[in-house]
């Protein structure tokens, strides 16, 4: 448990900390040099445009999932991680990389945003496969990240919610910006009907904690 809350303020620490200027600056010019490679990025916001419910989502007062919304989650991680294949273990190495540094730096930060251009194609795919299931399920991709972040505060784990898009975006345009989110919670919380509901899905869930991460 201490490993756990010793990961989750350190990375709270990234995250709140990189929107520095001399970081921003920094990672511009890391990212910058290999543009070429994120050019199938690009695809992004169109696939997102191609998911059939733009409806905004309202969650309820009472935060509390339903077992439909749990699985529904469930159901869009399996098929993306069955899109990758073998190719789920580039995401899990980056994100345990990260994760095994005791004391995460605002240096860390550069090298997760050079990850993805080793990482672009097989990320555009995965967003391919994320948006073919969204469809599926019915979910838009609003209700599908509150549902996503829910259920991880529920299983009491954190987790840096990188947005692809918009750390390209923001580091083109040179502009202070994060890796990204904090999200789900150091240790359970919620409502306890969360708890529950996610509770037979909880390895799942931690399995995918690397597709959470890269915003899948």
């Amino acid at each position: 448990m201490f490993k756990k809350i010793a990961i989750g303020c350190g990375l709270a620490v990234l995250v709140t900390g990189v929107a520095a200027g001399g970081f921003a600056y920094y990672a511009y010019r890391q990212v910058s040099a290999t543009f070429g490679q994120f050019a199938v990025l690009n695809e992004a916001p169109e696939l997102e445009k191609s998911v059939r419910n733009q409806n905004a989502y309202v969650p309820p007062a009472s935060e509390e999932l339903s077992e439909a919304q749990v699985e529904k989650l469930v159901k869009v991680q399996a098929d993306v991680r069955k899109r990758l294949g073998d190719r789920m273990a580039a995401f899990e190495a980056q994100y345990q990389a990260l994760l095994a540094k005791d004391e995460p730096s605002l240096s860390d930060g550069p090298k997760v945003l050079q990850a993805y251009a080793d990482l672009a194609s097989t990320w555009i795919d995965a967003k391919r496969a994320q948006v073919e299931a969204l469809n599926v399920t019915g979910l838009s991709l609003e209700e599908y990240r509150w549902i996503r972040n829910q259920s991880y505060r529920a299983l009491g784990q954190p987790f840096v919610d990188m947005d692809v898009s918009k750390i390209l975006k923001n580091a083109r345009s040179g502009l202070q910006s994060g890796i990204g989110e904090l999200r789900g919670s150091l240790g359970p919380d919620g409502p306890a009907a969360n708890q529950e509901r996610i509770a037979k899905f909880k390895k799942v869930l931690e399995e995918n904690l690397a597709l959470a991460s890269f915003g899948l």
